[in-house]
């Protein structure tokens, strides 16, 4: 039994957020052996197209090669580690390394090496030195995931019930997700699981961290909240993944045609085309959902999206340091959606949940200061509290994924640690 995750009482020490010999364990256990966002297939539409990521602290790049697979590849040549890519995203095809020159093909290949003949005669083959491929990659509904785990159980099984409900963000678009081009990011002196946790499951912090937010005069990202609808739920999935403020009901669907009624005819027409879309690939059950709220996959891959007239945001965590991550924040529109529903959605997530938004301020400044507060001496020798929910055992719904739970509740938080610990525990590889 792992003594740093008390399942039993629901407790969890505070070392797993500041040991730098924990965070060593994790970028092992976890992140080179889970599957891994990547980045979406609408970031490189066209062979040669690439873009750059982290699977941990390793640099990745996602390209599509010549004859369009998507492929990634740790960002290093294999001769002295440099990086032979330098930039977010572009177009190429080859790379060559600007420390001494060795150049790869799309597929990864060692394509050239200079002064090859003089400086190494034949004793080097280039078909042993291409640069080092992620051995799976797969894409699920334009999403690209990626593990440095061989043997690792298959995407479909690591999802799990994720996908359910993670199909609806996917099939609601009537033209495809795409991702706005580019992306932001900033850093934060924090642990990585702070952010994965608060997005999983932790609906209790937003009556009080994002507060002001809600008392302001302006278009909220969320149309359904605690305070609008019936009931709102959390849902706690396999392999530590979980998501809240669901909505079983049409409560986002309804809330969603008035306000487009309020703009026009196009976007009443096109809110009504999502719920019928969803009716005709999915179910009744999720069509009635719409909208997923928030949530997080295991490890670090999170997203929200409380509606169809509000942004689609995906963020990741990427692990710096045991004290350090690096926050990076993408927008998702759906491509076929009218050009003021675009616009509105462009605005409304550099508001709220870009680097400089209001919820996002709130959310780093909660991240930064339980580091600060949890690193000391005394500090760390403490223990978080998951108990919320202790007593209210999660329940099922007819039709519907997953373990079910008060909208107030630490049934998703414990879920992610209890994940996390088995994954510390099980033999290395």
């Amino acid at each position: 039994m792992n003594p740093l995750v008390d399942k039993a009482q629901r407790l969890v020490s505070r070392k797993i957020f500041v040991k730098p010999e924990i965070y060593a364990r994790e970028l092992q256990q976890i992140f080179a052996r889970s599957w891994l966002f990547i980045g979406h297939e609408s970031q490189i539409p066209n062979s040669g197209d690439y873009i750059t990521n982290y699977m941990g602290e390793d640099p990745v790049i996602m390209w599509r090669d010549g004859a369009g697979k998507i492929r990634v590849f740790l960002n290093s040549c294999r001769h002295r580690g440099m990086k032979v890519c330098r930039t977010d995203a572009g177009n190429a095809r080859q790379f060559r390394c600007s420390f001494h020159g060795w150049t790869y093909g799309t597929d990864g290949t060692l394509l050239a090496v200079p002064y090859q003949e003089q400086a190494y005669g034949k004793t080097l083959d280039r078909n042993d030195w291409g640069l080092r491929e992620v051995p799976k990659v797969q894409n699920y509904g334009g999403f690209i995931f990626a593990s440095w785990d061989a043997g690792a159980d298959s995407l479909d099984q690591y999802l799990g019930d994720a996908r359910w409900y993670f199909d609806i963000t996917i099939e609601r678009s009537i033209g495809g997700i795409e991702f706005i081009r580019g992306h932001q990011r900033y850093k934060a002196t924090a642990n990585w699981k702070l952010m994965a946790e608060n997005f999983c499951g932790d609906a209790y912090h937003l009556p009080y961290s994002h507060g002001s937010v809600y008392k302001l005069d302006i278009r909220q990202i969320s149309p359904v909240t605690y305070t609008s609808a019936p009931i709102l739920h959390t849902v706690s999935l396999d392999n530590g993944h979980g998501m809240t403020s669901l909505a079983f009901d049409n409560e986002r669907y309804e809330t969603d045609l008035k306000l487009a009624e309020e703009m026009g005819k196009e976007e009443a027409d096109y809110i009504r085309a999502c719920r019928a879309r969803l009716a005709a690939r999915l179910d009744d059950s999720r069509a009635s959902i719409f909208a997923l709220g928030f949530g997080n996959l295991f490890p670090n891959f999170a997203f929200n999206n409380f509606s169809a007239l509000r942004p689609m945001g995906f963020y990741q965590a990427h692990p710096r340091a045991a004290h350090q991550i690096e926050m990076w924040q993408w927008c998702g529109v759906d491509r076929d959606a009218p050009a003021s529903i675009k616009e509105m959605i462009r605005v409304d997530f550099a508001r709220t949940q870009a680097a400089s938004g209001l919820a996002a301020q709130d959310d780093a400044e909660n991240f930064e200061q339980v580091t600060e507060a949890t690193s000391g001496a005394v500090g760390q020798d403490l223990q978080f509290n998951y108990q919320m929910g202790l007593e209210q055992a999660p329940t099922t719904r007819p039709g519907v994924a997953g373990r079910i739970s008060p909208y107030f509740s630490e049934n998703n938080q414990m879920n992610f640690y209890s994940h996390w610990s088995d994954l510390m525990e099980r033999e290395a590889s």
